[in-house]
């Protein structure tokens, strides 16, 4: 069973309820969000400096850094909005860590993440801008069997507590050669001081299996889980699909539901996803009124044309009761906010 194609149409996310119902929800809420009102300690003379550009950038309107997730989604959404506006604009590609550093050193005026900040990434003059929620999906090779775990078994295989595949419920040892093979975790533990993300699946990067193969990129994890039948590993449906190329996967359901019935997620019914937000700076030394327009121009496409990257976008979460502090989703709709430890 190979990735499929990700689209969506977005009318399957237009429903008439406002809010979600209460409900039962097996993710770990304390990894889900950081304290929105956390400020951190860069030194009282953080917000009056200004942004000042890398050397090498000449003539820009606006910088904005986009990482593994949202570079090959969206630079040319961004190169076309710009041209459209008028805005010179300069794209650099990295990571979650890229950009807090180039944040951090206020060498750019847009940061990009495809998890929630963490307190050191709560700047000053910093604000964070939600666009959507993903889901993330678990995979296995093709020529595993399994095709659906409950989200306690999911942890129990990455935590090691089952070691051979036979052991999982669901499996049919007597029939499948890989009853007896050995399960092999695949990760990718990125942004470890950030919330939300693989932290949903389990805490810390000490839970997990000591049998686990690390990887530092998309393109590993679907290369590392394809040529492996005992490999299970996970990534966002978009991205699996971005990197079909490394090798062929298939996609489970966890609880009974796939990762692409974004309906379920928008319930807070489907446990794993992750948030994508976009940095602007406030005060009168670093706000940029360009920047402002073109976060607006892109928050609009993803609004009109997210599905495709199975994005559910911010009017959605918000009118099926997701929790949010201004622009910032801070909770899921059937657990509480996070509470700022200054409340």
């Amino acid at each position: 069973m190979s990735v499929l194609k990700y689209i969506i149409s977005p009318t399957i996310l237009l429903f008439s309820f406002a809010t979600v119902q209460a409900a039962s929800s097996d993710s770990q809420m304390s990894n889900a969000f950081s304290d929105p009102d956390y400020v951190a300690n860069v030194g009282a003379d953080f917000q009056s400096r200004e942004i000042r550009y890398e050397k090498d950038i000449k003539d820009a309107d606006v910088v904005i850094s986009l990482g593994q997730q949202t570079y090959p989604a969206l630079h040319t959404v961004v190169e076309d909005i710009a041209r459209e506006q008028g805005i010179k604009v300069v794209i650099q590609q990295g990571s979650c860590g890229a950009t807090a550093k180039k944040l951090l050193n206020k060498m750019v005026d847009i940061g990009t993440y495809c998890c929630p900040p963490g307190k050191l990434d709560r700047l000053p003059g910093l604000e964070f801008h939600t666009l959507a929620i993903a889901p993330i999906a678990l995979t296995t090779n093709p020529a595993n069997p399994i095709s659906d775990v409950s989200t306690a078994d999911a942890r129990k295989i990455f935590q090691g507590a089952y070691v051979s595949w036979s052991e999982v419920p669901g499996f049919n040892a007597a029939t499948d050669p890989l009853s007896g093979e050995k399960i092999q975790p695949v990760v990718r533990l990125h942004c470890k001081k950030r919330p939300g993300h693989w932290r949903l699946l389990l805490d810390n990067q000490d839970m997990f299996s000591p049998r686990i193969r690390s990887v530092s990129t998309i393109a590993d994890m679907v290369k590392q889980v394809s040529d492996n039948t005992t490999a299970i590993g996970y990534e966002v449906p978009f991205m699996l699909n971005m990197h079909r190329d490394n090798g062929e996967l298939k996609i489970l359901s966890i609880d009974g539901n796939q990762p692409d019935n974004l309906l379920k997620l928008l319930k807070a019914e489907y446990p794993l996803y992750r948030t994508y937000s976009m940095t602007t700076w406030s005060g009168k030394n670093n706000k940029n009124e360009k920047a402002e327009k073109l976060l607006a121009a892109i928050r609009d496409y993803i609004e009109t044309k997210g599905a495709q990257y199975g994005f559910i976008p911010d009017s959605q979460l918000r009118l099926a009761g997701w929790k949010f502090r201004n622009d910032e989703l801070v909770g899921e709709p059937n657990g509480a906010p996070v509470i700022s430890e200054h409340e």
